[in-house]
């Protein structure tokens, strides 16, 4: 386990991050939040955009696991932060470049308090944030040895070879959604880039009624931070961190 977390890295690899929350709701959310959300917004340029995903049927969205939270709508907020609504689910996401934690922090914070605003929320039943990292390639002998990580299938160790694996880890009360996949590209400003992607969703699944959630936000909202980043470092190698470039302070 990691014991001392860098505070920022020199090569900063996050290309995604957002922080959801799941409700049970009598209604389809979808139509009410945007209008709870604006007042909360004001000040701030806002674009509002329907996505793809909502031209399906309801009873086609919810018949699938896939496609139950699925975000149908996408709120622009200036140019660092996009709010994306679903019939239950409520998420955050932070526009590149990462603004850093404490900044979306408070943003996580401002969108979610609309939740005592929506009608006939029975609960909160998870909330999760995911970081999705791409780290580039330094090199022609790039492996998995930047991670801590050992896989053997039929005897063989798994160093070079195409991989992607998804797993769940569960750390109380902690569950961690976590993919790895090797090699991968990535375009930057168009151009291809190979490297590695990592991906670690960690969700919180517990059940709160709407107030108790609020209430206990900022502690949730670190709690679950700290775990991610735990997690992500814990993952990575000496020779993986090293090449980040990680500095404390």
């Amino acid at each position: 386990m990691t014991t001392k977390l860098p505070t920022k890295l020199g090569k900063e690899p996050l290309i995604d991050v957002v922080c959801g929350v799941s409700f049970d709701c009598d209604i389809s959310a979808e139509t009410l939040l945007p209008g709870l959300l604006l007042p909360k917004l004001v000040g701030q340029q806002s674009k509002f955009e329907t996505l793809p995903i909502a031209q399906l049927p309801q009873l086609v969205r919810d018949s699938d696991p896939n496609l139950k939270n699925a975000p149908l709508m996408r709120i622009l907020i200036g140019e660092k932060f996009t709010v994306l609504i679903g019939s239950q689910w409520l998420g955050v996401g932070c526009q590149m470049p990462y603004a850093g934690w404490s900044e979306f922090n408070e943003m996580i914070k401002t969108v979610f308090e609309v939740l005592k605003d929506l009608p006939s929320v029975k609960e909160i039943t998870r909330h999760s944030l995911k970081y999705a990292d791409f780290i580039k390639s330094q090199g022609s002998a790039e492996s998995l040895s930047r991670f801590n990580l050992q896989i053997k299938i039929a005897n063989r160790i798994l160093s070079d070879q195409l991989t992607h694996l998804r797993t769940e880890i569960i750390e109380h009360p902690f569950l961690h959604a976590t993919t790895i996949m090797y090699p991968a590209t990535a375009s930057d400003e168009g151009t291809l880039i190979d490297g590695a992607l990592v991906d670690v969703d960690t969700h919180r699944i517990e059940s709160f009624t709407v107030n108790d959630f609020l209430k206990q936000l900022p502690e949730l909202l670190d709690q679950i931070h700290t775990a991610n980043k735990t997690f992500f470092f814990d993952l990575l190698s000496e020779a993986g961190l090293k090449e980040l470039e990680p500095v404390y302070e």
